[in-house]
């Protein structure tokens, strides 16, 4: 199979993030720290809808979680080679 696909497993770094948007999609933003020991790898996740609002609950900072989706540079970004994130199409919370 080809195509754009990631799957990743780490803690949740930081504060998770819920907004409204002016359409009335819910948008769940929050980064996982996924490394290697004594490695620093950070990559920020989107999540929008009803899937965004069933996950925020299974979810605080610190936790475990396994995220799977796609990526999708930023906007502006791939002129210098940075800014991505995960548009998370499942997370789930793992041990």
């Amino acid at each position: 199979m080809t195509g754009n696909r990631i799957e990743l497993e780490g803690r949740i770094f930081g504060q998770l993030e819920v907004r409204t948007t002016p359409a009335g999609t819910t948008v769940l933003r929050f980064t996982v720290e996924c490394g290697a020991h004594g490695e620093e790898l950070r990559l920020n996740v989107v999540m929008t809808g009803e899937a965004a609002l069933s996950a925020k609950p299974l979810l605080e900072r610190g936790g475990q979680v396994k995220v799977n989706g796609t990526m999708r540079a930023l906007k502006g970004s791939l002129k210098t080679g940075a800014g991505f994130e995960v548009v998370a199409a499942s997370i789930e919370r793992s041990e």
